[in-house]
């Protein structure tokens, strides 16, 4: 006949195991314990009494205990947390000098493994849930390095924080090498080419713009000579840009002085136009030689095959030409 005990939220519930006990206090084989608690203090199940080699008393746990981090101990073995609210038999056999205790329990129910009840090497693979290796399960490495295939395809660890270097394969393995050649690489990812590095076989062909070059460079001159001799040369006259340009500056050279009036030639651009600040007067007190300038500000910029038109004007025909030179900037 098995005897119960309702379990209290803390203390110790005595199990009689000495045979020479007088009623009411009769040795049980089998106990079970009981009731749904939460323990504020350790609890124990205790021997009560002087037991005899070779004994056994039997524990039956239908009971639900929340622990809170409090033990539990039965018979001086430590019942794990995960069984608490669990169906378990504690089997206690007196050795002739100590209690040991045997939990009976279905592992595979209960859910619980500890380290005692696996053999080395006994996790394999397919126990090991997908996605369930967090990194704090691996082991250190070196901070700034990083897992690779090493020999034998075995993980090694790779320095891989070398400032301004790359992790690059060779064929065998990954390597952290600095970038060489035509280029340097900071630390911050800073990619520096190094000075007379870019020849002409790197730069493909027809992507070197006029933009690309210095302004000293991309500057072209055209002279166009202006009669004012007869009325029939006087008038509109347009000329086609080849290239897409600035009219930066306007020259005009007397070759002939105007003996009567002054000679006019207003610039305008392919809309028509006046390029701001661009007229140039060829006047009476000009000698052969002398250099009329001007410098454009707006209206001034041309696509190619845009065209530019010079108005020129004279009262009296018969004199005042000029060889006008056009300063263009490439654009």
């Amino acid at each position: 006949m098995a005897k119960t005990y309702t379990l209290p939220t803390s203390g110790t519930v005595s199990i009689p195991v000495d045979q020479s006990t007088a009623y009411p206090d009769i040795v049980h084989v089998e106990n079970i314990a009981t009731g749904t608690v939460t323990l504020v203090g350790p609890l124990a199940i205790s021997p009560s009494g002087t037991p005899t080699t070779g004994q056994k008393v039997l524990v039956t746990w239908n009971a639900s205990v929340t622990t809170t981090g409090v033990p539990i101990t039965i018979f001086g073995e430590t019942v794990p947390d995960q069984l608490s609210t669990k169906n378990f038999i504690a089997e206690c056999i007196y050795t002739g000098v100590a209690w040991v205790v045997n939990i009976l329990t279905d592992f595979v129910g209960t859910g619980i493994v500890t380290s005692r009840e696996l053999a080395n090497d006994a996790v394999s693979t397919a126990k090991v849930a997908d996605d369930a290796i967090t990194n704090a399960k691996l082991a250190n490495i070196t901070r700034g390095s990083i897992k690779v295939g090493g020999a034998s395809d075995a993980p090694t660890d790779l320095d891989a924080k070398t400032s301004g270097q790359i992790l690059v394969g060779d064929g065998t393995d990954v390597v952290s090498v600095p970038v060489s050649g035509d280029a340097t690489l900071s630390s911050a990812g800073s990619l520096t080419i190094l000075n007379d590095k870019i020849t002409t076989a790197k730069i493909l062909d027809a992507n070197v713009t006029p933009i690309k070059l210095s302004a000293s460079a991309r500057k072209e001159m055209v002279a166009i000579p202006v009669s004012f001799e007869t009325a029939g040369e006087i008038g509109v006259i347009k000329y086609t840009m080849c290239f897409d340009c600035t009219v930066d500056g306007i020259e005009a050279t007397v070759t002939k002085p105007a003996a009567t009036d002054t000679a006019t030639i207003i610039f305008k651009d392919h809309g028509g136009s006046v390029l701001t600040g661009s007229q140039v007067d060829i006047t009476t007190s000009l000698v052969l030689g002398n250099i009329v300038s001007t410098t454009p500000t707006g209206n001034n910029t041309f696509s190619a095959g845009e065209q530019i038109t010079f108005e020129t004007s004279k009262t009296t025909p018969g004199s005042g030409n000029c060889t006008v030179v056009l300063c263009l900037t490439r654009d």
